[in-house]
């Protein structure tokens, strides 16, 4: 990790408002633009009181700027605002260029070197330099003609980086401002800005949000006849042996007395979805992708892969003795146990097509939310024998999985485009974060609306399988539509 020696404690400046070690960082960081000729990213990391995820994120930007917040369940979270550096791409290549773009910036990173403190290990953590990415369900546009809301494949190092621990017993935060620095750079214009969002994050831990009236909701489905129709359709395919399953989602549409609170869903969210990775993605013009994923697609750790075979749901109930029941059915259930071990095949497969070796429990277990239960198989897989392997790499093999899209992948991606009458966008694609040591953390889109002011576009599937119902999957999506819209304020 390049570092840039500074002679100030600068984690400890921040507090005092002493604005000289950054400064003095930023120049020596200058002076290795000119004499390398080659523009750097200079990364400050500051130690600040820990702050709640979505009250920095509307401290530091609303949905007006381009950002991801990512709030996992495993009480790391990082919150990305602004752009210091992005790229765009898409077509079949879109995971690959991304990489490259990757590999190219982490090597233009200076960090100013941090200081010794009872809490180093998360402040090293914190300090590594972090790209994030989202990508869309499909490579390219559905509708050409039609602008999109997301690119198709978009990576980023973000102006403004927090990383929260948020474990209630070891609450901690910092905060690292990502600058683009060339030989021109006004470095005093820089500092003053970092400090000023420094302050704003501190004012924003001494606020809560307050909670006005809910505004009003207007329930628009699209025609249900036409998802039940898409069944049909996909049951004659699975039938004639064209498809093994197919995942076919549905949308709802809401408008909303006044703006959808973007912030306040976020908290919602997270308060109603404890076990699931609480996320936002917003494009910097007024659109934001939210939802609470129970999904995994990958996680990255010093050279370690852990993914999840996730499919086959059941509901919940309060009632101790119908919850157990449930679950029993769903795990002796041959439609969903044939779902689920489709989805585990395929990861293993696309896993050993990498060189890896995965392993994987021979049956699944229950992984029990707060409102559904699903099948549940744990895999895994070291990165060390194959230090080539790099996570889009990965990323490009397991998207899309059965779960979200079928099996043939590439038969039911074209049923997929044909029957679905709307555009997917982020809904059931990777999105997620990259360090600059290769560690990273992705999850799958679901559970999840797009905002648009006072508008809200629900997404929700199922997937069809031979034994699917078009009723049962059509009650299946209702359910989750109506979890999702109970949580837009």
């Amino acid at each position: 990790m390049p570092v840039a020696q500074h002679g100030t404690d600068i984690f400890k400046a921040a507090h005092a408002h002493d604005k000289t070690g950054s400064l003095w960082f930023l120049n020596c960081c200058q002076q290795q633009v000119i004499q390398t000729q080659q523009t750097k990213l200079a990364s400050l990391t500051f130690a600040i009181a820990p702050i709640t995820p979505w009250l920095a994120l509307e401290a530091l930007a609303g949905c007006d700027q381009r950002h991801i917040y990512y709030d996992s369940p495993q009480q790391l979270s990082v919150i990305g605002v602004g752009v210091a550096v992005g790229f765009e791409s898409a077509g079949p290549m879109r995971f690959s260029q991304a990489q490259d773009f990757i590999n190219v910036w982490q090597r233009q990173f200076l960090y100013a070197e941090p200081v010794a403190d009872a809490k180093t290990d998360f402040l090293q953590q914190a300090c590594k330099g972090r790209f994030l990415y989202s990508a869309t369900f499909f490579e390219a546009l559905f509708d050409a003609l039609t602008p999109a809301s997301f690119e198709p494949s978009y990576v980023f190092v973000p102006e403004v980086q927090l990383t929260l621990n948020t474990d209630p017993a070891d609450a901690q935060a910092a905060v690292t401002f990502n600058c683009l620095v060339s030989a021109t750079t006004d470095l005093n214009s820089l500092v003053e800005r970092i400090y000023r969002q420094l302050q704003q994050l501190e004012v924003a831990n001494d606020e809560s949000t307050q909670a006005g009236m809910l505004p009003g909701k207007q329930s628009i489905f699209k025609d249900v006849s036409d998802f039940e129709r898409a069944v049909t359709a996909a049951l004659q395919q699975v039938n004639s042996g064209k498809l093994h399953k197919v995942v076919l989602a549905d949308v709802m549409d809401v408008v909303m007395s006044q703006p959808v609170n973007v912030v306040r869903s976020l908290q919602t969210l997270r308060q109603n979805h404890p076990d699931c990775t609480v996320f936002s993605v917003g494009n910097g013009h007024g659109q934001a992708f939210i939802g609470a994923s129970p999904e995994r697609l990958l996680t990255i750790t010093n050279g370690q892969l852990t993914t999840e075979a996730l499919a086959g749901s059941a509901s919940r109930s309060q009632n101790p003795g119908i919850d157990r029941q449930l679950a029993q059915t769903l795990m002796s259930s041959q439609k969903e146990r044939y779902e689920h071990q489709v989805v585990v095949e395929f990861i293993l497969e696309q896993l050993r097509s990498l060189g890896l070796h995965p392993q994987s429990t021979a049956r699944p277990k229950i992984l029990q939310l707060l409102h559904i239960q699903h099948l549940h198989t744990p895999i895994s897989a070291a990165l060390h024998p194959q230090p080539s392997v790099q996570p889009l790499d990965i990323l490009a093999k397991l998207h899309p999985t059965p779960a979200v899209a079928g099996v043939p992948r590439q038969a039911a991606y074209d049923f997929i485009r044909q029957h679905e009458s709307f555009e997917r966008g982020l809904y059931t694609a990777p999105l997620g974060w990259i360090d600059t040591d290769g560690n990273s953390e992705f999850v799958v889109g679901i559970r999840s609306a797009l905002i648009d002011g006072c508008k809200a576009r629900l997404y929700a599937g199922a997937g069809i399988v031979a034994g699917s119902e078009p009723a049962k999957e059509l009650a299946e999506i209702k359910l989750k539509l109506q979890t999702l819209l109970n949580a837009l304020v």
